[in-house]
């Protein structure tokens, strides 16, 4: 396997293995706080911090400018959507387990992705569902129905 696709593999891995982590960070910010929203608003602020410099300083002359203008509304609603997964890592995984309501965000992620291929939404060109796919969605829905029901017993 060459270096490329250990780091096409890996960082995805990484940032999987992360949310758990993200989750418990601010889940205890928002217990010292008293406040999810608070917790969560500050957990967006700081990701937008260190978003931003980063991307301003690597930005060309006069993109920023143009993106406003090229893209449709809905595609900047991705930091409306990062606070709606925020929030609820922040409020609900503490109520289920981080299992389970990882498992839960998975299976979204996962039918979502299945019907992002096929059809082609958001940006995304069409690309061909294959059974093994589908196999896969199924045992991920089947994983998070064990783990919920584990965990009421």
């Amino acid at each position: 396997m060459s270096w490329q696709s250990f780091v096409w593999i890996g960082l995805p891995l990484l940032a999987g293995a992360l949310i758990p982590i993200q989750t418990g960070a601010n889940r205890m910010v928002a217990v010292r706080l008293e406040n999810p929203l608070v917790a969560a608003g500050a957990s967006m602020a700081i990701a937008s911090v260190v978003l931003i410099v980063i991307g301003f300083s690597s930005l060309r002359q006069g993109a920023f400018a143009a993106a406003l203008h090229a893209l449709p509304i809905w595609a900047w609603a991705g930091g409306l959507l990062g606070a709606f997964f925020v929030t609820g890592a922040i409020v609900i995984a503490p109520r289920i387990g981080a299992t389970s309501y990882l498992l839960l965000v998975f299976v979204g992620q996962m039918v979502m992705a299945v019907l992002t291929d096929r059809f082609g939404l958001f940006g995304f060109a069409p690309r061909p569902v294959n059974p093994v796919q589908i196999l896969g969605v199924l045992g991920t829905i089947l994983a998070a129905t064990l783990a919920l029901g584990s965990s009421r017993s």
